[in-house]
């Protein structure tokens, strides 16, 4: 049996307000956070504490008769989606998203908190969401459905600690968009795939020398990681510079996917 539920997915980590709401989809709306109702009260009651000023309104519809609905279905089918377009489109290292998923009414056995923010001042997406996202969100819902594992662990990495599992995470997601299935030359089609794109010899280099870096990590090679952690350019700012750099060709990717 069908059924039809309203949520709410309080958004942390905006730092410029909403100017007006934006229709995502024929499910989806992103407002403001609406004081006057006093919103903010429902998500306090689920421990989300932190400023969320935006809020996706979702009307969601799901099978009854499948157990994994509304959860985890509806942080499958939407919240997974929603936040890895948010990452994508503007640089800000995981410090925005979705803080929770809950029912319009209060209902606690179908409300789940995903994340309670503690977002730093100086944290969080500083490129306007305006009506521009809502064009972009449209080109993210093509791309993601046609390589959802690439954005998947993309978000996943924003939250990792350590640039080794960055590094794998990182290369991950650039063989799953450029990569053919069923291929073992792995670095040639991602470095010949970034010169299609139009990146610049230096932007190449640089992926490929993460490839590399992953390589001795993967195979447990000792010998070469200290030999390449002794090299002058794999310092903190190289691989927060070359994270970025993978969100940029994620940022691409949505804008022109191939199959």
């Amino acid at each position: 049996m069908k059924k039809k539920q309203k949520f709410l997915a309080p958004i942390y980590g905006l730092k410029k307000s909403l100017k007006r709401e934006l229709k995502l989809d024929k499910h989806m709306l992103l407002r403001q956070l609406n004081l006057f109702k006093e919103e903010y009260k429902l998500f306090e009651e689920y421990g989300i504490r932190a400023s969320c000023d935006a809020v996706l309104e979702i009307n969601y519809q799901y099978d009854t008769d499948n157990p994994s609905e509304p959860h985890p279905g509806i942080s499958l089918n939407v919240v997974n989606r929603f936040d890895s377009a948010l990452l994508v489109y503007g640089d800000n290292d995981g410090g925005v998203g979705i803080a929770g998923i809950f029912p319009a009414t209060a209902n606690k056995d179908l409300g789940v908190t995903l994340f309670t923010a503690k977002t730093r001042y100086e944290e969080g997406l500083d490129k306007e969401i305006d009506y521009g996202f809502a064009i972009y969100y449209k080109m993210f819902t093509k791309a993601y459905n046609m390589r959802p594992l690439a954005f998947d662990v993309f978000r996943l990495s924003r939250g990792r600690f350590a640039n080794n599992d960055k590094t794998i995470d990182s290369c991950t997601v650039l063989e799953c968009i450029f990569v053919p299935e069923g291929e073992r030359g792995k670095k040639s089609f991602i470095l010949n795939g970034m010169g299609i794109m139009g990146f610049n010899p230096d932007e190449i280099n640089r992926i490929d020398d993460l490839i590399e870096y992953r390589n001795a990590i993967i195979h447990a090679d000792r010998d070469k990681i200290l030999k390449l952690l002794g090299d002058a350019k794999y310092t903190y700012a190289w691989f927060e510079s070359t994270f970025e750099l993978v969100r940029r060709i994620l940022y691409l990717y949505v804008k022109s996917p191939w199959n």
